[in-house]
């Protein structure tokens, strides 16, 4: 365990809660018992964006796209917690999976086959629930601890990277494999890790200032050693799959570099935007993974500071082949179907995005 200083870019990664212990329960029954299908009110304005009225007492959240038709909703009702899917093109919704416990959040794999919820009966303790897309629980994790900062393999769902906060912000790392149900503890010098392959991690060396970047080191699990990568500037790295997805800075021009490339290095595309900061550290542009070798992606257009809300930014999906400028949207967080055709919106994913032609839309109202 190691204290850490910087406590602001703690609020940025952080999910939820966390030390843990790993269980398989038993399944009580088959996924068919558990589902229940449901006939529910939905509007639509025309043939391409739905509209629906939601309680605004019952709704908790927009999870994600599990298919180019379905998307997963978290719901409360008469104490209940629900995890529903809705269908589309006919308009319907089936409940997957209920629990007594509170979800905090729930998160679906790239894979489109797992859902990961985390539920919490305090504040002091949390579970993590492997979600079979078809409404059974796989795995559970148990948690006692304040926070916890997560990242899952996006091409094996058995992989996760743990970081475990306690009250005083000292912390450990966890490696979890499903597969073998061990969870073991890693010594790293910054919790906020991720996959780069199954055999290792990718590790931020933070600089004296959030402007500067970081370095990037590569961890080996099964040697436990950290070997440079001669990347440095850094402000993001994500693995999509089939490739790697680099960020970094180039202050004196004020601009975001991006690299996209097969882990063996065989194939990139490069590419530069505009960055854009909140005065501290630089805002890294959101993205959505659409697929192992494709993610949707928001660039400004020009550099500027955050709080600057009066400029719309550049949509592009973005793969190995090129980028394709989709147009300008404001700026916002984004959640993409497989295909990319449509995009979710917003911090309440409230917007309807369609992507050719671009038009957005509000498709979520709710009743007070």
């Amino acid at each position: 365990m190691k204290k850490i200083v910087l406590l602001l870019f703690c609020t940025i990664f952080l999910h939820a809660c966390s030390e843990m212990e790993a269980s398989i329960p038993e399944k009580e029954q088959e996924a068919e018992d558990k589902i229940t299908f449901e006939n529910e009110v939905v509007e639509k304005t025309n043939q391409d964006v739905p509209s629906m009225l939601l309680d605004n007492n019952a709704f908790h959240s927009v999870i994600g796209w599990m298919s180019n038709e379905e998307i997963a909703f978290i719901f409360v009702e008469k104490g209940q917690w629900l995890v529903k899917t809705y269908t589309v093109p006919t308009n319907t919704w089936k409940t997957i999976y209920t629990t007594t416990t509170p979800i905090i959040q729930g998160t679906i794999h790239p894979l489109k086959e797992m859902i990961l919820l985390h539920t919490s009966k305090d504040s002091s303790s949390a579970e993590i629930q492997f979600l079979h897309k078809n409404g059974f629980v796989t795995q559970s994790l148990s948690f006692e601890s304040a926070e916890i900062y997560m990242d899952w393999h996006p091409t094996n769902p058995n992989l996760v990277v743990f970081s475990t906060f306690y009250e005083d912000w000292t912390y450990s790392t966890f490696v979890y494999d499903g597969a073998t149900q061990s969870l073991v503890s890693i010594d790293i010098e910054n919790p906020f890790v991720k996959w780069y392959d199954e055999e290792n991690l990718m590790v931020f060396r933070w600089s004296d200032s959030g402007l500067d970047g970081s370095e990037l080191l590569l961890y080996s699990i099964s040697d436990e050693t950290l070997t440079a990568t001669g990347e440095d500037k850094v402000l993001d790295v994500s693995n999509i799959g089939e490739a790697i997805v680099y960020v970094q800075i180039n202050e004196e021009k004020k601009q975001f570099e991006y690299r996209l490339e097969t882990l063996s290095g065989s194939k990139k595309l490069e590419w530069t935007a505009p960055a854009v900061s909140n005065y501290s550290e630089w805002v890294v542009p959101t993205m959505s993974i659409v697929s192992t070798n494709e993610f949707m992606l928001l660039n400004a257009t020009e550099s500027r500071n955050q709080d600057d809300t009066s400029q719309e930014s550049i949509l592009s999906k973005i793969s190995l082949e090129g980028q394709l400028i989709l147009g300008e949207v404001q700026e916002q967080p984004i959640s993409c179907s497989p295909n990319g055709e449509i995009c979710l919106g917003g911090y309440g994913k409230e917007n309807w995005i369609n992507t050719n032609p671009l038009k957005v839309e509000k498709w979520i109202y709710f009743n007070k």
